[in-house]
C-alpha cells in the first residue's frame, strides 16, 4: 500500500489539465544514488527519491526541461 500512495503522489504531478504533450520516461541504471548525485550536480532536481519501490527495485523521479516525468529505476533482484 504504500508503494502506491508513493506512485499516486509521483503520477499526480501527471494530474490536472493537460498542458501539452507529456509521458513518462523510465531509465534503468545500475546506481541510483551515484545517477541522482551526478544529475543534480549538473542542475536537475528531485521531486521524489532515491526511495524503495519494491523489495526488487529503488526508484527516483525528476521532470525533464520540457516537463515530462522522468523516472530512474535501479533493480536490487532479479526475477527468478
Amino acid at each position: 500500500i504504500q508503494d502506491r500512495a508513493m506512485m499516486a503522489e509521483v503520477l499526480g504531478e501527471l494530474g490536472g489539465a493537460a498542458d501539452g504533450h507529456r509521458s513518462l520516461v523510465v531509465l534503468r541504471v545500475d546506481d541510483l544514488d551515484d545517477y541522482c548525485a551526478g544529475v543534480t550536480a549538473r542542475g536537475a532536481a528531485l521531486i521524489h527519491g532515491p526511495a524503495p519501490m519494491t523489495d526488487r527495485m529503488r526508484v527516483a523521479h525528476l521532470k525533464d526541461p520540457e516537463g515530462n516525468l522522468v523516472e530512474l529505476q535501479e533493480w536490487l533482484l532479479l526475477r527468478g
